[in-house]
């Protein structure tokens, strides 16, 4: 069956399940009945999608299991409306309140909701399905037409560990992940405090420097960023790029924390000063519990900066150094960015399977960040937005 024809049947399908579950809760919710029972019964009939699946897997899905799966499904919705049908009144609501939950008007409504809904999810999900479908493929020179293989494997995993040096990429770009978030949070952090704290001579003009500096593109500086690094020695020293990583988000990061710190009343720092307390313990008892969402946004975007930059690594790392020995392996320097994209561009070690599952456990530190701070981060973007 072609790819748009089943993802198209697919979407029907979930529209008329959820469409229904929506109308179910609605209709019991008029008669009163509320909390999760309405709303898995509204569910009951993707139980007939279930079972086409179970035979999809198993055998072979023929005419016959369609009619059975949209009769089992269909039987499952005319009894969860006829369950609530048979079931008095818990609340006083006229019969015209239950016919409106039937009206054309809401039920157009609610198929345009969730068919933007289902739609949206399916544009986000498609592509993450497809990733992991090709990163079990083990496909290394064409790329795939199916979103899932039929016998999935791991020989793309083991060759990414084994044939590649994968492990020393990711080590690099975790390393400069981390020196970004804690060395660069603490100088931001710090530097914000004192604009938004203190006044001294100087200080407009040197927000508006910063506010300025942050107009310009880094690759503007690329060949100046190369001169330093090679006046100093820094050229294949992957750690090294921390300097420009943390130097670039200071200008934007600044403004968004001094922004918030700003907002956090003088009156505080005022009090503590009576009861004797000093500026550090000021910043370090109220200040930075206070700002505890705005910082682990930046944080956390500091964080993800560098596993996907390539312009960078791929300008600064590629260097062979003046001494080095013959068969020196320029590899060890690279990160994530370099190394993987060495396996989509380079022909001698075409392997987008590979790729693929790279790409996968790139993903793993950052998503596991974002489950953490999940609460903190949704805070620092509402603040950033509103504060300053």
């Amino acid at each position: 069956m072609p790819l748009f024809l089943t993802l198209f049947i697919i979407f029907i399908v979930l529209l008329v399940v959820f469409v229904n579950q929506s109308t179910l809760v609605d209709y019991a919710g008029k008669k009163g009945y509320e909390g999760i029972e309405p709303g898995l019964i509204g569910l009951a009939p993707i139980i007939g999608v279930l079972y086409a699946i179970i035979i999809t897997i198993i055998w072979e899905l023929s005419f016959f299991h369609i009619v059975v799966a949209a009769i089992l499904g269909l039987s499952l919705l005319i009894l969860g409306y006829f369950n609530y049908m048979m079931k008095p009144k818990l609340r006083n609501v006229s019969r015209m309140g239950i016919v409106a939950v039937f009206k054309p008007r809401m039920f157009i409504g609610r198929l345009l909701i969730y068919g933007e809904i289902i739609l949206i999810a399916t544009i986000v999900i498609v592509p993450i399905v497809y990733i992991f479908g090709l990163a079990f493929s083990n496909i290394q020179s064409a790329i795939p037409n199916q979103i899932w293989p039929e016998r999935p494997n791991l020989q793309a995993f083991n060759y990414l560990f084994e044939e590649t040096g994968f492990g020393l990429w990711y080590w690099n770009t975790l390393s400069i992940a981390l020196i970004n978030m804690l060395v660069g949070t603490v100088l931001i952090t710090g530097a914000a405090y004192v604009f938004a704290r203190f006044s001294f001579k100087g200080k407009r003009a040197g927000l508006l420097t910063i506010l300025v500096l942050q107009a310009f593109p880094s690759f503007m500086g690329l060949i100046a960023m190369y001169v330093l690094f090679w006046k100093f020695g820094l050229l294949g020293q992957p750690r090294a790029l921390s300097i420009l990583y943390i130097g670039g988000s200071i200008p934007g990061n600044l403004w968004l924390i001094k922004g918030f710190l700003s907002q956090i009343p003088k009156d505080l720092d005022e009090s503590a000063m009576i009861d004797g307390a000093n500026k550090f313990q000021i910043f370090w008892r109220i200040i930075l519990p206070l700002s505890v969402p705005i910082l682990t946004f930046v944080a956390v975007s500091m964080f993800m900066g560098p596993w996907m930059d390539y312009m960078l690594p791929g300008y600064l790392l590629n260097y062979y150094p003046p001494d080095a020995p013959v068969g020196y392996d320029v590899t060890k320097q690279w990160t994530l960015a370099v190394g993987l994209f060495r396996l989509i561009n380079d022909m001698n070690y075409l392997h987008y399977s590979a790729f693929a599952a790279g790409a996968i456990l790139v993903g793993v530190p950052i998503t596991i960040l974002y489950m953490l701070f999940q609460r903190y981060l949704i805070e620092g973007i509402m603040a950033g937005a509103t504060k300053g």
